[in-house]
């Protein structure tokens, strides 16, 4: 007998495997076809012979499962009767159809292509959903399908940082109108609120996981109570749109801890006016996250300077409402004096006491003397966003709008365009030749961006050296010496030496290696 070759034997092995693929995927069409006939309700038209037949087709493991015997019906449970003197509702339903549950009912009205209640969608058990579903496969499918839907729909709705400060905006906003007078708040959203962005937690332990992985959590079982093919199915492949709507990057994680902590205020607090409200657990996730990582997640969810106040609410497109702002920490702040807190954006200025010294001690660590002596009491007092308008300013108004913007933890208004023309540039840069103390409280609430002639100028006189990060900031502070030596910004000393009011400033290096300024006192 001739032995068989190596490529035949090969051919022989592909042709049965072929064969047995073939065999079991007209079993799989079989079984499927099946069921489907089960849920059409055709298996009454079809004979006892006619199912033993194909019976005898379908796999050995689905004939396994199958029951040895008929199973009854199961007879429907009566209503019961209404109360006397109350008419019997008649729900709506397809003839033959069942009655569906009041929660799957309220479930499925949320549909994820238009406006929907996410505080109501929060509300919901799904639990008692896939129990009041009584195992119907079409209605476990359709519940799947709606909970990953609105899984991705949530995702979009809450992981987006604008989309968030904007639903963040409305609560504060929920909580300011209605807070005060609803004696039942607390009750009412805590369950709301709860578990919307993250998982909200008490010092107590777990108090209600986030709501995509509830919703995930239904999926799963509605897969896991669906036919066999179905769970099957489910297994082998991967369901990305899921997956991803509950997966998240670390920066995304971040801003959802601190929306869920400024929710979780909200909702166990009501509001007292003209007190602030402790943000309790976003001062706590400070301590554990540090303090820098929470302010640049308030200043990407309010579109706030990393510095601080947040402002929530202003009366600019809330007229009914006061200025709201989230105030940070002071600098330094470590453990319990760690402290965030939702309030008021107008400080009210307090009385000014002095020592025998003159210096001002109801402000903070590293106040400005404000001057003391005859007729400083008549003057005007004068704001961040008056002082530029005013006609005559002192340097006592300087030292004051400074000193309350360094206290309220906030940044002073930029200058108009014409600010060189204006008195209170001059004043401003009188202080900064002069006070080193003034020097220092100014950089700390300077305003950012343009013009950044001032706040080089005040670096460079406070440091004695500053070298500009950005090549262009250079000619901003040229502008500056300029201004200060000959009275004309455009002016530059060909020695790259300029000189005033006791001060000689001096250019090193060059323009494509960097420059470098230093100043020193020439008096």
């Amino acid at each position: 007998m001739v032995e068989d070759s190596d490529a035949e034997r090969i051919r022989r092995d592909r042709d049965q495997r072929r064969a047995a693929e073939r065999l079991r995927i007209e079993d799989e069409r079989r079984a499927r076809q099946l069921e489907l006939d089960r849920l059409r309700g055709d298996e009454s038209s079809s004979s006892d012979s006619s199912r033993a037949r194909e019976s005898e087709h379908l796999p050995r493991v689905v004939r396994l499962l199958a029951p040895s015997r008929p199973v009854a019906p199961r007879a429907p449970t009566p209503a019961p009767s209404p109360p006397q003197g109350v008419a019997e509702p008649v729900p709506s339903r397809p003839i033959g159809g069942s009655v569906r549950p009041p929660s799957i009912v309220e479930f499925l009205k949320t549909d994820p292509t238009e406006r929907f209640d996410i505080l109501s969608l929060n509300t919901m058990r799904f639990p008692e959903i896939v129990s009041d579903s009584r195992g119907d496969i079409a209605l476990l499918r359709t519940i799947g399908d709606r909970a990953e839907a609105l899984m991705v729909r949530i995702k979009q709705e809450l992981d987006d940082p604008l989309s968030a400060g904007a639903f963040l905006r409305d609560q504060v906003l929920r909580w300011y109108r209605e807070s005060g007078v609803d004696p039942e708040w607390t009750t009412r959203m805590s369950g709301r609120l709860a578990g919307l962005f993250t998982e909200s937690r008490t010092s107590g332990g777990r108090l209600e996981p986030w709501l995509n992985l509830r919703l995930w959590a239904l999926r799963e079982r509605t897969i896991r109570a669906g036919p066999f093919h179905q769970k099957v199915r489910r297994g082998l492949s991967r369901d990305r749109p899921a997956e991803a709507a509950i997966e998240r990057s670390a920066s995304q994680q971040i801003l959802a801890e601190v929306a869920q902590a400024i929710l979780d205020e909200l909702s166990t607090h009501t509001r007292i006016p003209d007190s602030p409200l402790p943000l309790v657990r976003l001062s706590e996730l400070a301590v554990r996250r540090q303090t820098a990582t929470v302010n640049d997640a308030l200043a990407v969810l309010f579109t706030a300077p990393e510095s601080g106040p947040f402002i929530i609410l202003h009366p600019n497109r809330y007229p009914d409402c006061d200025e709201l702002v989230i105030r940070p920490p002071s600098p330094g702040a470590s453990g319990a004096a760690l402290a965030y807190s939702l309030g008021s954006g107008h400080i009210p200025h307090k009385p000014h006491s002095r020592d025998r010294r003159g210096v001002d001690s109801s402000a903070e660590g590293g106040a400005v003397d404000r001057g003391s002596g005859a007729g400083e009491g008549d003057e005007e007092e004068l704001e961040g966003d008056t002082i530029w308008a005013a006609g005559i300013v002192s340097p006592k108004s300087w030292i004051g709008v400074v000193d309350d913007a360094r206290r309220a933890r906030r940044r002073l208004d930029p200058p108009p365009k014409d600010f060189r023309t204006q008195p209170a540039y001059i004043a401003l840069r009188d202080l900064l030749l002069e006070n080193g103390d003034f020097r220092k409280a100014f950089l700390a609430a300077r305003w950012r961006g343009r013009p950044a002639g001032p706040a080089l100028l005040a670096t460079l006189l406070q440091k004695g050296s500053i070298a500009p990060e950005v090549s262009t900031d250079h000619e901003y502070l040229e502008a500056e010496l300029g201004e200060l030596a000959q009275g004309d910004p455009r002016w530059s000393p060909p020695d790259g030496k300029w000189t005033f009011g006791g001060w000689t400033v001096t250019r090193e290096g060059s323009h494509g290696a960097g420059y470098r300024f230093r100043a020193q006192r020439s008096d």
